[in-house]
C-alpha cells in the first residue's frame, strides 16, 4: 500500500502535466493499460520482489486521477463543476462498495482471480475510453507551444505564483485527517465495541452508501446554493463534529449518526477544493495543477494512517480522533477568518 501510494503522489502531476500537452484521452488510456498489466502481474507474484513491483506500476499509473478531474474541469463550467468533481468521488463511493464484494467472492477460488478480474475490467475500460471518450485537448494547437520542462522552478510557479499553495496545504491536512480516522476504526471498532472483519465490512459499506448519495444528490443541491469556498468552510466544521463525537459514542448504533457528519464533511470537501484549483489555473494547467492537489492527498494518506496507528498505540484509542480533529478545527478557523475578511482563498 505504501509503495502505491508513494509512485502515484509522484506520477501523479507528471501525468496530468503529459495530458495538458498530448491529450486526456491517450494519456488516459496509456495508464489504464498500465494498470491491467500491473494487475496482470500481481496475479502472478510468486515473490516479495516481483510483488512490489506490480504495486509500482498500479501506483504509477493509478496517478491518473489527475487525468480524470482535469477531464471533468475540461467540461463543465466553473458553476458546475463541483458537482461534476463529485461525481468522481461517487464513483470511488461506488467501487468502495462493490470492489471488496467482489474481491471477496472471487478469494474463495484462489487469491489470483480478484486481480485477474481487476485487470479484466482495465483492459474494458481501455476499450471504452478508446470507442466513447472525446478528445478535450486540442493536441495541435498544443503543439505550437514550446513545453515548459517538469522543474522545480515550474513546481514554484503552480505552487506560488498561481496562488493554489493554500488549498494544496488545506488538502494534505485535510486527507490526513480523514486517512486517521479509515486508518485506525477498524481497529478502534473491535476495542470498543468487540467488532470483526464482517460487521467493520458492513460499516465500511454503509460510509460508501452515505459517500455516493452525498455526492450525487447533496453535493448537486448545495453547489447550487453556495459557492465553493462556502461549502469548503462547512464541510470542515461536519468533519470536526464527526471526528470530536466519536470518542464519545457509547453504542455502536450511534456511529450510523457520527459518520453522517463524517462522509458529508469529506463529501463536500475534496469536490469543492478540486474545483477552486482548476478555476484559478489556465486551461492548459489543469492537469499539471489538479496532479500537484492529488498527490497532496497522497502524502496525506500516507501519513494518516501512520500517525493515527502511533497515536492508537501510545495515548489511547480515542487520541486520533481527538488529534484529527483538531487538524480539522485550526483549518476551519483559518478558513472563517478569510471568508470574514471576504478575502479569496487564493
Amino acid at each position: 500500500t505504501a509503495a502505491y501510494s508513494f509512485f502515484q503522489l509522484v506520477a501523479s502531476p507528471i501525468l496530468g502535466k503529459l495530458s495538458d500537452r498530448y491529450g486526456r484521452k491517450k494519456i488516459l488510456m496509456i495508464s489504464q493499460f498500465g494498470s491491467a498489466i500491473g494487475y496482470l502481474m500481481f496475479a502472478f507474484s510468486n515473490n516479495l520482489p516481483l510483488l512490489f513491483v506490480s504495486r509500482i506500476i498500479d501506483g504509477i499509473t493509478g496517478g491518473n486521477i489527475s487525468i480524470a478531474q482535469a477531464y471533468i474541469a475540461d467540461v463543465t463550467t466553473k458553476e458546475n463543476r463541483a458537482k461534476g468533481m463529485g461525481m468522481i468521488g461517487a464513483a470511488f463511493g461506488l467501487g468502495f462498495i462493490f470492489g471488496p464484494a467482489i474481491g471477496g467472492f472471487l478469494s474463495q477460488f484462489g487469491y489470483m482471480y480478484p486481480a485477474l478480474f481487476a485487470m479484466v475490467v482495465g483492459l474494458i475500460t481501455v476499450l471504452l475510453t478508446h470507442l466513447f471518450l472525446p478528445e478535450t485537448v486540442n493536441i495541435k494547437e498544443r503543439e505550437h507551444i514550446a513545453p515548459t520542462p517538469f522543474s522545480l522552478i515550474e513546481i514554484k510557479k503552480v505552487l506560488i505564483k498561481s496562488g493554489i499553495g493554500y488549498l494544496i496545504v488545506i488538502f494534505l491536512l485535510l486527507n490526513t485527517s480523514f486517512s486517521l480516522f479509515t486508518g485506525i476504526f477498524a481497529l478502534w471498532t473491535q476495542k470498543k465495541f468487540g467488532f470483526g472483519a464482517t460487521e467493520n465490512g458492513y460499516f465500511f459499506a454503509y460510509i460508501g452508501i452515505l459517500s455516493v448519495i452525498a455526492q450525487l444528490k447533496v453535493l448537486p443541491y448545495l453547489a447550487t446554493r453556495f459557492k465553493e469556498n462556502k461549502l469548503l468552510a462547512y464541510s470542515t466544521f461536519y468533519l470536526f463534529l464527526g471526528l470530536f463525537f466519536l470518542p464519545f459514542v457509547t453504542r455502536w448504533e450511534y456511529l450510523l449518526f457520527t459518520q453522517l457528519f463524517i462522509v458529508l464533511g469529506n463529501s463536500m470537501a475534496n469536490p469543492s477544493i478540486q474545483a477552486l484549483a482548476s478555476e484559478n489555473v489556465q486551461k492548459e494547467e489543469y492537469g499539471e495543477t489538479l496532479g500537484f492537489l492529488s498527490s497532496a492527498g497522497s502524502v496525506g494518506r500516507i501519513i494518516g494512517p501512520i500517525i493515527g496507528g502511533e497515536l492508537f498505540d501510545y495515548w489511547g484509542i480515542n487520541s486520533p480522533f481527538f488529534f484529527g480533529s483538531l487538524i480539522i478545527l485550526i483549518v476551519f478557523v483559518y478558513l472563517q477568518v478569510r471568508l470574514r475578511r471576504k478575502l479569496p482563498l487564493l
